[in-house]
């Protein structure tokens, strides 16, 4: 799954929030000797048990041990699931009868526990024979067997059922929704939002809309026979069989998976639908997209019979499932999921062509295939070991970027995803394998993903190309279609390069946290000799870690030197003879490690740390170091990071530049703002033109003005040419005022605003629940600066607007919701200052509006966003 890391995001920019929490350490091996188990204890009961040690034991030392999150065990094989599914839209109901096939694991038994969260059943049967002997409690479903079965007894249950899967509402931030299955505009009565049902399994979400043993460790074959309306696609795991035609008007589509996967990963998605095809290796690939986007699919998932192609020889096992689907759904609850052969998406990937120039969906879309090889091929045995299909399917973003864009952009990402993890881990860690969460939603954060992502990097680094990937290949060939543990991984290694492994297993995986280097060197000239000390500072509670790393030393004459050390204690003292005494010493210079590392260098080292050949981590930090300083040696570096191979080094030089100064290097500026191969990098260039203020470049400014250009040039452009000239500018916006994406919207929303000029607030109210992403934040700031210049009455009617967008759920961007929130917060700030600004009672309603909000809303992070905007 992709979470919607866009909230991390959000958070970083825009607030510091402080907060700690208790340390959580590995638990000690679980005290089978002090469990009592006798006839009334159930070994499928441990998977939440809090296992306490004999309290008379005093040998112990503890009096209770931590909380022990075990694997479920396994008391049934669930080998195969038949289902049959209809819905009462008007009711939002599912009405399905289905029949498992199973037998016992290993121990005879005769008590079947099956999950079903709120849902009425209306009858069981064992073989042909109804029963009455099941209690159930909305949550389980606990049915004698009248004997006991032995693992070499196959026999089958039937159901018939009727599942209200809205009454689920918990979430978290990564799945804001335990519903398990959605009906979108049910009673077509949403405007323009088109009918959909659709399904989000994980974690345990699917048995809100079928029975099932819903835990990471069970799967089973499948075979769904779906009754929808005619006018409706269907898509489920597996291949269409058939589709049959109903006399009423329906049509009954028959989806068959005849591999076992696990019971989360079942999916099914229903609505109006193009479905454009492609093939890979004689296998079906398809995307169903809303068939406006028909046109597009091709572009929203570029690149996917590639990607099929680039990680079955990655991994050296070719693609095994019989298809591969991708389709796209109205206010998903998360970013993506991996259900086998058939990727939900959120709409927030659906986008034309010009949209996608430089905002390409490769990264999420390799991140779900490669879930089809780890997590869905080989599957965690338990929400603990989350990272064994969240950290493989976050580094397969690595592993794509580096393959189809180059080492620069794949590293720009990684750094992406450090800020991720380091941001949550400066409020709160825990193990990647975590046996003490509190809750199982919680391990879908920046640990299980960015960091997860992260150490396999360090892993491949540590053991070599050939060695990582023959690595993988041995782990999925032995644990094929089955449930895996960390252990399993890090034999799996070991098997592979004959090395024991256990301490990068034991500080990565069972530990929490990460190195905090302090680094430091000196030259000793009577022993020609370097002296490098390298403490590590982070938390006493924290592991001391065990770090293979690499020095880089720069001479004179542009030489440098790479000698490889090991840092293994709390403070280390490494002496390095050498033939002469360097410019400068680096630490880590590929930055491999997950660490942060305090360092110090004068400006002329940082200037000889930008080197195009250099790390994109060190040509970003000598840029960003030489940019804060005003010094005009640093100009010529400056002016050669312009040219950089990587975007995100030119555009961070661009800003570093004092055009206005180097009048000289103005014609540079123009060109870069007319040819460089990026839109982002064109788009700051053109900017900065306006910037100058100076007539001569309005014409060049205007050219971006175009249908052709990607967005963000188009809005540089305007706002570019209103700096220059306001005249001109506003002609030019005539010309796109209709446009309603969402980069064009902010940019005009800006002139608007600044111009103070509040008939145009009827601008404002065509986009002001369509604006989406960061763009929806400077629009919505915009839209506050004019509702100072109104009346009172017309600020609370737009108050009411507001809230009705902060409260709309999953069909609002949350950036959305958040710029909404964070206006009326500012309103009522403003309010409580100035008495003169709203009356008494329109305050108290504002600041209801706001409670409303807060109280509404689901997801734990925005919330926090929310609490710190109020206490700001």
């Amino acid at each position: 799954m992709a979470v919607n890391r866009l909230i991390y995001l959000i958070i970083s920019g825009l607030l510091w929030v402080n907060c700690s929490s208790p340390k959580i350490l590995a638990p000690e091996p679980l005290p089978m000797a002090s469990l009592d188990l006798d006839d009334s204890t159930e070994f499928r009961e441990l998977d939440t048990l809090v296992v306490k040690a004999d309290a008379k034991d005093e040998s112990i030392g503890l009096q209770e041990q931590p909380t022990y999150r075990a694997t479920t065990v396994r008391s049934f094989d669930l080998l195969h699931t038949k289902l049959e599914i209809r819905f009462d839209c008007s009711k939002e109901l599912v009405i399905g009868s289905e029949i498992l096939s199973l037998t016992t694991y290993f121990y005879p038994d005769s008590i079947l526990i099956l999950d079903a969260k709120d849902s009425d059943i209306q009858n069981i049967s064992i073989g042909n024979q109804l029963i009455d002997q099941y209690s159930y409690d909305n949550e389980q479903i606990r049915i004698n067997l009248g004997r006991l079965y032995t693992r070499e007894e196959k026999f089958n249950v039937a159901i018939n059922y009727l599942a209200t899967p809205k009454q689920g509402k918990d979430g978290s931030a990564a799945i804001t929704s335990d519903q398990g299955l959605f009906f979108i505009n049910a009673n077509g009565e949403e405007g323009n939002k088109p009918q959909q049902i659709w399904t989000q399994g994980e974690t345990e979400f699917n048995s809100r809309w079928f029975p099932t043993i819903d835990k990471p460790n069970e799967r089973s074959t499948q075979e769904i026979y779906l009754t929808v309306e005619d006018r409706f696609v269907t898509l489920s795991n597996g291949v269409l069989k058939n589709s049959t035609k109903n006399e009423d008007g329906t049509r009954t589509d028959y989806w068959v998976m005849d591999m076992p996967h696990a019971p989360y990963l079942f999916m099914l998605a229903v609505g109006e639908y193009a479905k454009v095809n492609d093939e890979w290796k004689g296998k079906e690939v398809s995307y169903y997209v809303e068939p406006e986007y028909e046109d597009d699919a091709r572009e929203i998932f570029a690149h996917t019979p590639e990607m099929l192609s680039f990680f079955s020889t990655k991994t050296g096992i070719e693609y095994p499932w019989p298809k591969f689907s991708q389709i796209i759904v109205r206010d998903y609850v998360s970013g993506a999921m991996e259900n086998t052969t058939a990727v939900i998406f959120g709409e927030f990937v659906q986008k034309h062509k010009r949209e996608l120039i430089d905002n390409h969906n490769d990264g999420i879309v390799a991140h779900e295939m490669f879930h089809h090889w780890f997590g869905d091929y080989v599957t965690c045995e338990s929400w603990s070991n989350l990272t064994l299909n969240e950290g493989f399917a976050n580094y397969a973003e690595y592993l794509w970027l580096e393959h189809k864009y180059g080492k620069d952009e794949a590293e720009y990402h990684r750094l992406q995803e450090a800020q991720g993890y380091l941001y949550q881990a400066a409020q709160e860690t825990h193990p990647l394998i975590d046996f003490a969460y509190a809750d199982k939603e919680n391990m879908f954060d920046a640990h299980s993903y960015n960091k997860g992502g992260l150490v396999l990097n360090m892993l491949r680094n540590l053991v070599g190309d050939e060695a990582f990937f023959e690595s993988l290949n041995h782990y999925l060939t032995v644990h094929a279609l089955n449930s895996v543990e960390v252990h399993d991984l890090r034999l799996a290694f070991e098997d592979i390069t004959g090395l024991d492994l256990n301490w990068f297993f034991n500080q990565w995986y069972l530990s929490e946290g990460h190195p905090q280097l302090d680094f430091a060197y000196s030259w000793m000239p009577d022993n020609q000799s370097a002296s490098l000390t390298i403490k590590q500072s982070q938390d006493g509670n924290l592991p001391l870690f065990v770090l293979p790393t690499s020095v880089e030393i720069y001479y004179e004459n542009n030489r440098t030197e790479r000698i490889e050390i090991l840092i293994d204690s709390r403070d280390e003292t490494i002496t390095l003879e050498l033939e002469e005494e360097p410019l400068v010493i680096v630490l880590d210079p590929d930055r491999e490690l997950l660490a942060i590392i305090n360092e110090e260098y004068t400006l002329d080292q940082y200037r000889r740390l930008y080197r195009p050949e250099n790390s994109l981590t060190l040509r970003t930090v000598a840029i960003s170091k030489l940019g804060n300083e005003e010094d005009p040696d640093n100009s010529g570096i400056i002016l050669q990071a312009i040219q950089d191979p990587h975007w995100s080094v030119r555009r961070a030089a661009l800003s570093a530049y004092n055009w206005e100064e180097h009048e000289e290097d103005q014609a540079l500026l123009a060109r870069v703002a007319k040819e460089d191969e990026h839109s982002m990098v064109k788009a700051d260039a053109i900017y900065l033109l306006g910037d100058l203020g100076k007539d001569q470049y309005k014409d060049a400014i205007a050219q971006g003005i175009n249908d052709v250009d990607p967005y963000p040039v188009v809005a540089a452009s305007i706002l570019a040419l209103d700096l220059v000239d306001p005249e001109m500018a506003g002609v030019a916006l005539k010309s796109i005022e209709n446009e309603s994406q969402s980069d064009i919207v902010a940019a005009i929303s800006n002139i608007y605003g600044e111009a103070g000029d509040t008939s145009k607030l009827v601008y404002f109210e065509k986009h002001f629940r369509s604006v989406e992403g960061l763009p929806s934040l400077d629009f919505y700031q915009s839209l506050e600066s004019l509702l100072q210049l109104t009346d009172a009455e017309t600020k609370m009617i737009w108050m009411d607007k507001f809230e009705t967008v902060a409260t709309s759920g999953n069909s609002i961007s949350p950036y959305t919701k958040i710029a909404a929130t964070r206006s009326m917060i500012s309103l009522l700030k403003s309010a409580e200052k100035k008495k003169n600004l709203l009356s008494e009672d329109q305050v108290t309603s504002l600041r209801a509006k706001i409670d409303r909000i807060i109280s509404a809303e689901e997801n734990p992070q925005i919330i926090s966003i929310y609490q710190n905007f109020m206490n700001g």
